[in-house]
């Protein structure tokens, strides 16, 4: 049996990273046993964790088994909790949801377009018990909208991931989204929309954000049209970075753009977004009886 063993960073650089996916592609032919090792891995964001499922998922959808080992004893326990090595094990139903085992992480999801809006949804009201009552609405559309933007546009061999984490010292939300596909600039340049055939990538991402831009590809959604992700970000005081192709934007609330060329091509699309919950509405429940 041909065997691959996915050795993971410890770093926390995204030019490690991606270069360890694109070296990990090149042996995914012929591939029928695919070790994960954590090595000396003690922590990893949320953009880590999708990343590395999807490039998992790009070996497992070719019929590969799946193993894991290596990883220092806490990061384990944390694996545990989010039940991370189970989602490629034999008779793991992931099209469905699964509880995890702490109450600040809402598991490891593999985006089906059936449950685009029930994910957004139970994050919404999982985090609500913990957030004194804030309305998160916002949270929740935006979900839908880099969700959406995925099947619209990414035409990902692999389904893309998401992960959410809840950090209750500093009371903020971070969610990461990842998939393999087209890449946004890529998918602009194809759009056969004036003036953005030859634009620089980063350019393209930037252009991606801007009020009223869109694709225009299917009805669901406006198309690469991200300017309500940015406008969550400035109002929750909160941080974007969308890296895709060879691009790569970030922007903090009432802070300039940081852009520009990566040293390193990704075939895929990376959105994190970080909010601070401090900044989010109370939800309204009166109710109100009009009299006709």
């Amino acid at each position: 049996m041909s065997k691959y063993i996915l050795k993971v960073p410890a770093s926390q650089q995204s030019q490690d990273w991606f270069n360890f996916v694109n070296e990990s592609l090149k042996h995914i032919e012929n591939i029928k046993q695919l070790v994960v090792d954590f090595n000396c891995v003690r922590f990893m964001e949320t953009d880590d964790f999708v990343i590395l499922a999807c490039l998992i998922e790009s070996f497992y959808s070719k019929d590969c088994q799946v193993q894991f080992t290596g990883g220092t004893e806490g990061f384990n326990h944390h694996l545990y909790n989010i039940k991370f090595k189970e989602y490629w094990k034999k008779g793991f139903n992931r099209d469905k949801f699964t509880l995890s085992h702490n109450q600040t992480t809402l598991c490891l999801w593999k985006i089906s377009q059936d449950m685009i809006s029930s994910y957004s949804n139970y994050a919404k009201e999982y985090f609500e018990r913990y957030t004194n009552n804030k309305d998160l609405v916002p949270l929740a559309s935006n979900m839908d909208e880099v969700f959406n933007n995925i099947f619209d546009h990414s035409k990902s061999p692999v389904s893309g991931y998401i992960i959410t984490q809840y950090y209750p010292k500093n009371n903020k939300i971070s969610f990461s989204v990842c998939d393999f596909g087209l890449g946004i600039p890529n998918a602009i340049k194809k759009s056969q929309i004036k003036d953005v055939e030859n634009i620089e990538d980063w350019k393209a991402i930037l252009k991606s954000l801007e009020k009223g831009f869109s694709i225009k590809s299917t009805p669901r959604n406006r198309g690469f049209g991200l300017h309500n992700i940015l406008e969550l970000t400035e109002s929750s005081n909160g941080q974007l970075c969308i890296i895709s192709n060879n691009g790569v934007v970030e922007k903090r609330a009432n802070e300039f753009y940081k852009s520009g060329n990566l040293g390193y091509n990704f075939n895929g699309t990376l959105v994190k977004v970080e909010v601070d919950l401090n900044t989010f509405e109370e939800k309204d429940e009166t109710q109100q009886i009009f009299d006709f």
